[in-house]
């Protein structure tokens, strides 16, 4: 298997995830007396297009998850331990969100793939550097491109070995690449990168997934950090707390995705 990296450069953290780029040309005309127009903000919620940098959530999706482990660090879990976390229940909240017409299938590549560097190098946290994430990325790519098919999956989770000392698990999110990596003759422009204790944060992939399928974080993050985060929708949505009592996604994201 073949693997190139491009270098990333990366410019603005919004909604929870990373953009890396302006948004692309848009797709798919809907019409009707309540369609708001797509604006050109990352991650609108405007419904009369959609945007064709992201994959539409129908269907059969696959997913692959990477189990990356650090030198200097023995992982006290299995991937296959570690993957129970998250599925089946992740596949199960999007059959059921999208009343059937959506199904994620996991699979999980075998063994963990060993990072060239010690997590603590890459100074993991909420708000990462450029250099840090960017180092990571491509990384995590070069150690397991060489077992790992990217060409056949629609979706790549990177997971980290939640007893890494320098594994943040405030760290977790999507990241957007304006520059794409390039592995097995596909370009890959986006990844779930997982930093999650075990277990982890109720719901937190079926969160993230949210925002691989084009969705806004729906909280508001106070400014010094402290304070009420769920000001805005609260337990109404997934997106807006993945620890609701019974989080799902509102009706207007459900129109959105089809």
């Amino acid at each position: 298997m073949r693997f190139g990296a491009a270098t990333t450069a990366f410019l603005a953290l919004v909604s929870g995830a990373l953009v890396l780029a302006p948004a692309p040309a848009l797709a798919g005309l809907r019409s009707g007396p309540c369609v708001l127009p797509r604006t050109g903000v990352h991650h609108s919620e405007g419904l009369d297009t959609w945007n064709a940098a992201y994959p539409r959530p129908a269907g059969r999706l696959d997913a692959v998850l990477v189990y990356l482990s650090f030198p200097g660090a023995t992982p006290h879990a299995t991937p296959r331990e570690l993957s129970r976390d998250y599925f089946p229940a992740t596949t199960d909240f999007y059959t059921r969100a999208s009343y059937g017409r959506m199904r994620l299938v996991p699979h999980v590549r075998p063994g963990w793939v060993r990072m060239p560097r010690p997590a603590s190098a890459y100074a993991i946290e909420r708000d990462w550097g450029d250099g840090g994430r960017s180092a990571y990325l491509r990384d995590a790519l070069a150690a397991a491109d060489p077992g790992t098919d990217f060409a056949k999956y629609d979706l790549v989770y990177l997971v980290a070995d939640p007893d890494a000392p320098g594994v943040n698990s405030d760290a977790t999110k999507v990241v957007n690449l304006g520059t794409p990596l390039h592995a097995d003759g596909t370009d890959l422009r986006r990844f779930v990168t997982v930093f999650e204790q075990h277990p982890p944060d109720h719901n937190v992939l079926a969160h993230e997934t949210g925002h691989v399928f084009d969705l806004p974080d729906l909280y508001r993050r106070p400014a010094d950090g402290k304070g009420d985060w769920d000001t805005h929708v609260g337990d109404w949505d997934l997106m807006g707390s993945q620890f609701a009592l019974a989080p799902e996604f509102f009706g207007w994201h459900k129109w959105k995705l089809g």
